[in-house]
């Protein structure tokens, strides 16, 4: 049996990149048998989610991990990944790769642009991750309020939470305080989901509730509503936050056109 190794655990980061690595882990695991990163391997997946940008820490930390594997004669694959304005320093790994798999067009597009790759595109892995409908994985009842998460400040390279204003007003939850069944079950009972997160995206499309995104540090939830050639806004700013409020329930139908056409996306498989 192939012996399967998977890099790039971002679970502790919130329940989404949970959702992901578990989903990719649930997939692996009807191909070969997992190990541990002190074990042996015949191959290797390396998980890229959304550090593959901007030639950040991130990336170079998984592109040389890939490296090693070629440099061992191992098969070696990028998966569930974005991909954007990175240098050519690992160019010529990415060409032994024995595949790579990325989140959206966006992301396909850089690499053949920038790279002369080609890579397929799926959607991220978090959309397959099984729902607990247990009572192990409690809802809560958000009676149809507008819930916010956290946002990107790309001048100061953080994520804040909004204190004051009209957003002040909604719900605010914690990708960090939830598992990902929780997340999607509760979101079901909102009205609105406002967000920064392309995880959180995610998880209202999930449970099929409607959503403002504001841009974050990459091009992954443009490349996602890219996808799927629907006019759906994503903002820029705060403040343009409110302005979208009214019109997203009026736009409920080409939500839901969203959510179907995602429903109809093959999941990655190895």
């Amino acid at each position: 049996m192939t012996r399967i190794r998977l890099e790039g655990d971002h679970s502790l980061y919130h329940c989404g990149s949970a959702a992901a690595f578990e989903s990719l882990r649930t997939t692996l695991a009807q191909a070969g048998r997992l190990v541990n990163a002190d074990e042996d391997y015949d191959e290797l997946f390396v998980n890229g989610e959304g550090s593959m940008h901007h030639g950040g820490p991130g990336f170079v930390k998984k592109m040389q991990l890939l490296q090693e594997a070629v440099a061992s004669g191992r098969r070696a694959h990028l998966v569930n990944s974005v991909w954007q304005q990175n240098d050519g320093t690992f160019d010529a790994v990415l060409k032994r790769l024995t595949s790579i798999s990325v989140r959206e067009p966006l992301s396909q597009r850089d690499l053949a642009d920038r790279h002369g790759t080609d890579a397929p595109w799926h959607l991220d892995a978090s959309f397959y991750a099984a729902i607990d409908e247990s009572a192990s994985a409690p809802a809560e009842d958000w009676h149809g309020r507008v819930i916010i998460t956290d946002f990107y400040a790309a001048d100061l390279d953080v994520w804040f939470k909004v204190t004051r204003g009209p957003a002040e007003r909604c719900h605010y939850i914690d990708m960090r305080d939830m598992s990902w069944s929780s997340l999607v079950k509760s979101l079901a009972t909102a009205r609105l989901l406002l967000t920064g997160r392309h995880h959180a995206v995610y998880a209202a499309c999930k449970a099929r509730v409607p959503f403002i995104a504001m841009r974050g540090n990459t091009h992954k939830i443009d490349g996602l509503i890219a996808a799927s050639g629907l006019p759906i806004p994503i903002v820029d700013r705060l403040w343009d936050l409110e302005a979208h409020i009214v019109s997203a329930k009026a736009s409920r139908a080409m939500y839901d056109e969203l959510f179907d056409w995602m429903s109809r996306q093959p999941a990655w498989t190895p």
